[in-house]
């Protein structure tokens, strides 16, 4: 017998990845685990009376040849439950050229490596990220600041401006006109002139040469009566009563985000002074006197998926940097059947490599390895797998009750003395 126990831990050992050893162990030893069955419980029921001819003989060995194989799925679990050994933290990535490498183990770091792991943990927890990149989804207020200095380069007209054009000699022609929104105006006699774009002293410069004709040297002189800039539509578009010269913007699913006067700006997986500084340089073309701030809003694109063996899973709402195990209190701890030894979780790093680590929860919260521990990063996919009894659980399930159909057996039996009963029993297996 000790023998077969010996052989049931080799067996289970397979049972996972497969169980075709599992099976040829059954078919081979029937007969065999038959009989040791029949007599150890024969040994431990008809013990009282070795008379066999007196208390009626009690035909065990054909009602166990309709549960023996559940008993010995009984034991196999057992001894897989008894005999699993804990899971090592360790993970692999893909490289960019599609090689997969083998991360070290935190088992064969040293000990000065294990430190600087555990306290950038604690540092990340308590301080927050070196740098947080945005997500698709989070809401920043952008903040605009208009200098009040004089701009260097000269002004240049633009559409809706009032222009006052006035001939000093010849006042009958003198016209205030509106920059159309195709950038001209229109004066008596020579028609359209374009003056978008164009400095006072340029578009009075063209008007002289186009009059030369009609009048001896004139002399002409372009102002500008009110302004209807770029600057004047930009504090329009950005003015509101609650927050000023501001902006509240969301960062697109495309990843963009789209403000007055630019096109829309790739913000996703960038920081805040990142984005700041593009911002800044994408104005800077028609602004001199324009500066821009960011200010993170409200964080909504960053989140993790977790699914497996836990009580809540789905994805996860991350405000701040939260640790594997912080993670698994948010969604209500970890189920009976959880494998917490052998957590799962993909990510991706700063180059964009698939990462998939294997993490033991057990040793982080038993023996506090918290250099086992990471800070979880956005968009990671958690996996919580079952155990092995479990899993094992399941499949009797599937392909015994539900395959075969076995809804479970009863086995009676009763002994006496000198003909009379004494008791009986009933062993129900379900």
């Amino acid at each position: 017998m000790k023998n077969k126990i010996k052989l049931f831990s080799n067996v289970i050992q397979h049972t996972a990845n497969g169980g075709s050893l599992f099976y040829r162990y059954l078919q081979n030893n029937l007969n065999i685990m038959e009989k040791e069955i029949v007599n150890i419980l024969e040994n431990n029921v008809l013990l009282i009376n070795k008379r066999k001819d007196k208390i009626g003989k009690i035909n065990l060995k054909d009602n166990l040849k309709k549960f023996y194989f559940i008993i010995l799925i009984l034991t196999l679990l057992f001894i897989n439950g008894c005999a699993s050994e804990s899971g090592i933290t360790s993970g692999v990535k893909r490289t960019p050229g599609g090689e997969t490498v083998q991360l070290r183990e935190t088992d064969n770091l040293t000990e000065a490596e294990k430190n600087k792991l555990r306290q950038n943990l604690i540092k990340e927890v308590r301080e927050g990220f070196t740098f947080y990149r945005l997500s698709p989804g989070d809401m920043l207020e952008v903040m605009y600041h208009l200098s009040l200095v004089s701009e260097a380069q000269d002004y240049r007209i633009g559409v809706n401006d009032e222009l006052n054009v006035d001939f000093y000699f010849h006042p009958q022609v003198n016209r205030t006109v509106v920059v159309r929104p195709d950038g001209k105006i229109t004066l008596p006699v020579k028609g359209d002139f374009q003056a978008a774009g164009l400095k006072p002293a340029e578009l009075a410069s063209n008007i002289k040469v186009q009059f030369s004709d009609i009048y001896n040297s004139p002399v002409v002189t372009v102002s500008v009566n009110k302004f209807s800039s770029k600057m004047t539509e930009l504090q329009k578009a950005i003015t509101n009563a609650p927050r000023g010269q501001a902006k509240l913007v969301s960062i697109g699913p495309d990843g963009n985000v789209y403000l007055p006067l630019l096109r829309g700006i790739k913000a996703a997986g960038k920081t805040i002074d990142e984005l700041r500084d593009i911002i800044n340089n994408e104005y800077r073309y028609e602004f001199n006197n324009l500066n821009v701030s960011i200010l993170i809003e409200s964080i909504t694109g960053n989140r993790v998926f977790i699914f497996g063996e836990v009580p809540r899973p789905g994805p996860v709402q991350m405000t701040r940097p939260l640790t594997l195990l912080q993670l698994f209190a948010n969604v209500g701890g970890y189920l009976p059947t959880s494998a917490m030894d052998q957590v799962k979780i993909m990510y991706w790093n700063e180059k964009n490599e698939p990462i998939l680590k294997t993490v033991n929860l057990y040793n982080i919260m038993n023996n506090l390895k918290l250099e086992e521990d990471m800070v979880v990063p956005n968009n990671s996919v958690i996996y919580v797998p079952k155990t092995g009894i479990a899993k094992l659980n399941q499949w009797v399930d599937q392909y015994i009750r539900q395959l075969f159909l076995w809804q479970g057996e009863n086995l009676g039996f009763s002994y006496g003395l000198g003909g009379k009963t004494l008791a009986t029993g009933t062993i129900s297996i379900e």
